[in-house]
């Protein structure tokens, strides 16, 4: 057992995972070369992480399927998975009772294509690394988005109900179908201030999406909630309950967590004139910047624009 101590308790791994040895990227750790990174975090957590996947996985609510990820597109990932992982605190994954992580290709839950998947069953948690692969922010902000949601149902027992979180919303607001019903929705976690309160559409399909998201963008991208929330009295007060539930879950997450988030080496991070392209193709009708504040509200599919009183 590997163990890294800190005056409050565990250092992010992270930093430890650089005095080990000889550490690679590769998914197999050559004779006498030390544990890889992805072995590493095993052994650190006393979890498994395997690329080796066992498909189907039939659990009550539908069926896990699979295959084997390419062992380039496995090393590709794996530098973005440790970095982003081993920011945690051991105690919060053993309150989080995570005992599995699967890196995989061709994600997919009773059918429908997924990026990724928490196994509340099995306690696992399913990460596609090859779909979305370009877009290497959004992969890392997965990562946290779906380890929520085993957090918030380890939490209090719920993941589709939180009153105090809900009342934090417009009285008139309603949230949508779930997150499921926005998979064919290909800017659905764009980041937008079209609403104010949320982060994006993803957001408004649920409580439990309203919640990942804003657990995953304070990891990985705490500059652009900063600047949302200094305008933004409704995800304002997100963030301050997001803070206070995770600590109440869990003490070491705590302001040195959040700081040492901001720390993480992003530098594949797609540039703003880069993200700005995205928009305008996914929206060709319009040409002016990104928010555009007359044409922003194209970014929600038809069905959500009257609930937003958008024509």
């Amino acid at each position: 057992m590997i163990e890294f101590v800190r005056p409050s308790g565990l250092i992010p791994v992270f930093l430890a995972l650089a005095l080990l040895p000889n550490a690679t990227l590769a998914q197999e750790s050559a004779p006498n070369a030390g544990p890889s990174p992805l072995e590493a975090i095993a052994r650190a957590y006393q979890i498994e992480v395997t690329s080796n996947p066992v498909f189907p996985v039939r659990a009550s609510y539908g069926t896990i399927d699979g295959k084997s990820a390419d062992r380039g597109a496995v090393e590709r990932y794996t530098s973005l998975f440790v970095a982003e992982f081993a920011l945690y605190p051991r105690e919060l994954i053993q309150r989080a009772k995570l005992k599995r992580v699967v890196l995989c290709a061709e994600l997919s839950f009773a059918g429908q294509r997924r990026n990724a998947i928490p196994d509340f069953e099995h306690d696992t948690l399913y990460f596609d690394v090859e779909r979305g692969a370009s877009n290497r922010t959004y992969l890392r902000k997965v990562i946290h988005h779906e380890f929520f949601h085993i957090i918030d149902l380890r939490d209090d027992g719920q993941l589709y109900a939180d009153k105090e979180w809900a009342a934090l919303n417009p009285r008139a607001f309603k949230y949508g179908s779930g997150g499921a019903n926005a998979q064919g929705v290909s800017n659905t976690s764009m980041l937008t201030d079209a609403v104010p309160g949320f982060l994006n559409h993803y957001s408004t399909t649920g409580v439990e999406e309203d919640k990942a998201e804003v657990f995953a963008n304070l990891i990985v991208d705490s500059a652009y909630i900063e600047k949302r929330i200094k305008t933004d009295a409704v995800l304002d007060a997100k963030v301050e309950r997001m803070k206070a539930l995770m600590k109440r879950f869990c003490p070491s997450v705590d302001e040195q967590f959040w700081d040492a988030a901001k720390k993480i080496d992003r530098s594949d991070r797609p540039r703003a004139n880069g993200t700005g392209a995205q928009i305008v193709e996914l929206r060709p009708e319009c040409l002016c910047p990104p928010m555009c504040a007359t044409h922003r509200w194209r970014l929600f599919p038809h069905s959500h624009r009257s609930r937003f009183g958008f024509r």
